[in-house]
């Protein structure tokens, strides 16, 4: 069965969204003109790579042009992979190696050395270079067990309309996004379309987004936004689903969460995306009380290793020369010397014993600062002595955890 990857043409769009739908098992409502807009105002035809079978689509996929916060707290251009499917009568015959193909070939030319994406089954992307980077913690809290005493001294939360969200949001969230590895930056168009839009479909039996803002003497220093979800038995058993919380200050931060625990009639409170290294149990009268599953998070990908190498910053100084292995972009493999001084890199190519060897997905894995390097070589990820998988963990830790608080 042939096939090729050809562009995204402006006729085609209907039809890409119905192969995209039909393969993630839901269908899309092509009469649905704001779901047109909205799409067409978040993906870039230029960066979509659709897979035809004849003029029949039988794979979607493409990326985001984003910068991504590194440790160091660097923007670094990134490609956020997206929307990748494979039609259930082509799977299996290469159709996604071409498109991950073009993705990478695509990246590179325009720049990107770093690549990203949240994973819908975690086998496939192994495959492709990827590496876990960030996980996140999905958390369940009771507000009645859990609790937390007292105000934020200096500190008032209020309600916002959605259009005075539109304007305050934003502007924290720039405030926020680099002081993170792993947040990415957004868009007007993506505020509009991702974070402002708010189909009643797409609620599941929830009220409207909700937002909330905290305030000192000094202006905005965070946000909250949620939904509520009614529930009665003998007693109010409501929900609040938070879907971000983002804190400009640790005050803005306590303020939040004393307001979201503290809702009449909504004691339950879910955050299916809290960073792994919150604070939140020791902020609560009983952290025991506040349910967590961890899960991977934001997949990282280096597309050109010595570049995104030298992007990032570094808490120690050191070097360490690695053998890295990557038989899908064969122009990153080889042994690299990566040199580190005052925190920031140099990385080149040399003819050297390695100290460590590894696959460029276990790099990805270590590129963001949240993962052990002794804990992979225990998996046997990466290979070196004891020493030198000690040294290679010093170099890439990262004081902070990363953290992706959003799907893409």
């Amino acid at each position: 069965m042939s096939f090729e990857i050809r562009p995204l043409t402006d006729d085609h769009v209907p039809a890409f969204r119905q192969a995209l739908s039909a393969t993630f098992g839901y269908d899309a409502d092509l009469e649905d003109e704001e779901a047109q807009a909205r799409f067409e105002a978040v993906f870039d035809n230029d960066r979509m790579y659709p897979a035809y079978d004849g003029d029949e689509i039988v794979g979607t996929g493409g990326d985001f042009a984003f910068d991504m916060t590194v440790p160091g707290g660097g923007q670094v251009p990134a490609s956020g992979l997206t929307i990748i499917t494979v039609r259930p009568t082509h799977t299996r015959q290469g159709v996604l190696t071409a498109m991950m193909r073009k993705h990478f070939d695509r990246a590179r030319e325009r720049g990107e050395p770093l690549g990203g994406l949240w994973a819908s089954e975690v086998p496939i992307y192994g495959r492709y270079g990827y590496g876990a980077a960030s996980s996140h913690n999905d958390v369940k809290l009771d507000a009645r067990l859990a609790g937390r005493d007292g105000n934020e001294d200096g500190v008032t939360v209020r309600l916002l309309q959605r259009e005075e969200a539109e304007q305050l949001l934003p502007a924290m969230f720039e405030q926020i996004q680099p002081t993170r590895p792993g947040m990415y930056t957004r868009t007007e168009a993506w505020w509009t379309n991702r974070l402002f839009s708010d189909p009643e479909k797409y609620r599941d039996g929830a009220s409207a987004m909700r937002y909330a803002v905290a305030e000192s003497g000094n202006g905005p220093i965070g946000y909250v936004s949620y939904r509520q979800k009614a529930s009665w038995s003998t007693l109010a058993e409501g929900e609040i689903q938070i879907r971000e919380l983002m804190p400009v200050t640790d005050a803005g931060y306590r303020a939040l969460w004393h307001y979201v625990v503290g809702i009449d009639l909504f004691p339950i409170v879910k955050y299916w995306a809290n960073p792994i290294d919150d604070p939140l149990p020791f902020l609560l009268r009983d952290g025991r009380a506040a349910e967590t599953k961890i899960s991977d998070a934001l997949w990282s990908r280096l597309i050109d290793l010595p570049v995104a190498l030298e992007a990032r910053n570094y808490e120690n100084d050191g070097s360490l020369v690695m053998r890295v292995s990557d038989p899908f972009c064969a122009w990153n493999e080889g042994t690299y010397h990566l040199a580190i001084s005052g925190g920031e890199a140099t990385c080149e190519k040399v003819v050297a014993e390695p100290d460590v060897s590894l696959p460029v997905g276990t790099l990805g894995s270590l590129y963001l600062g949240g993962n052990s390097a002794v804990a992979l070589a225990r998996a046997g990820r990466l290979h070196g002595n004891r020493e030198s998988v000690r040294s290679l963990g010093r170099l890439f830790r990262s004081y902070q955890a990363p953290w992706c608080p959003e799907i893409f």
